[in-house]
């Protein structure tokens, strides 16, 4: 190969190797920001699990299932007929199931702070200590769940996409990994998943970046 040519293809080679390295897949990360097309990005809160200390907004409540140092991302984004939740961790016990919804209310030292699942259409039946366990409105359509299985690494991802988009005067306040997944269907056990394992609280920034002024 002539000196021209070898020229001419340096600067090929170099785009093609910046291009690898800086994808995802290349790197191991994933980019949870991207959306399907009609999706425009919204917030993406992330944290750092640790012990419970006033301020906290990632908190592990049990440290043998969500590891001090383990993290989650949770990013969101609407369409102008549907919400997509993307959650992605790293950092958790390999190999096992976890439960994972978006609640109403912020962490704090009392799992049970965080409140009930976010719904769609909220379940008249449900309140205060009486969390919402009819399969008409405690299911996929109507709640945000992310249940996954973390691989050999401890990373684990899960996306709920929805016909609906978040009510902006009650946004989701906090994403929830409980002990076990979502499996129950039935009337008085639908939606449930076991204890509150740990609880990132999110950005109260509006979902919707159109409905910021953004769009």
């Amino acid at each position: 190969m002539n000196l021209r040519v070898l020229l001419l293809a340096a600067p090929l080679a170099l785009a093609a190797c910046t291009s690898a390295l800086a994808s995802p897949a290349a790197t191991g990360m994933t980019k949870t920001s991207d959306t399907a097309p009609g999706f425009i990005p919204g917030p993406v809160t992330s944290g750092t699990f640790k012990t419970w200390v006033e301020g906290s907004t990632a908190v592990t409540y049990d440290t043998a299932a969500v590891p001090v140092g383990a993290t989650a991302e949770v990013s969101v984004a609407e369409s102008k007929s549907g919400a997509r939740v993307t959650a992605a961790l790293t950092g958790l016990v390999p190999g096992r199931a976890y439960g994972a919804h978006l609640h109403t209310n912020p962490c704090t030292a009392n799992p049970a702070e965080a409140g009930p699942h976010y719904q769609n259409r909220i379940d008249p039946a449900a309140g205060p200590g009486k969390p919402s366990a009819d399969p008409e409105y405690a299911n996929p359509e109507n709640e945000i769940w992310l249940d996954f299985t973390a691989d050999a690494e401890g990373a684990g991802t899960a996306t709920s996409v929805q016909k609906w988009r978040f009510d902006e005067k009650r946004p989701p306040w906090s994403f929830v990994l409980h002990e076990r997944t979502t499996t129950h269907t039935g009337h008085g056990e639908a939606g449930t998943a076991g204890a509150r394992l740990a609880c990132l609280t999110r950005d109260p920034m509006p979902v919707y970046t159109e409905r910021a002024g953004r769009g």
